[in-house]
């Protein structure tokens, strides 16, 4: 989480989609989706 906040204080968009768990769409129903940058209910997938 910590490189996640370092990119984003650099200007880099970082989309949460690529690394969740819930990255598939039967789960995710977030409208901004695949190109979330911000989700309450991210999860990093493997863990």
């Amino acid at each position: 989480m910590v490189t996640m906040k370092i990119k984003k204080a650099l200007g880099i968009n970082i989309f949460l989609c690529d690394s969740c768990k819930w990255n598939w769409r039967g789960a995710c129903h977030d409208p901004e989706r695949p190109n979330a940058t911000w989700c309450p209910e991210y999860k990093k997938r493997g863990t």
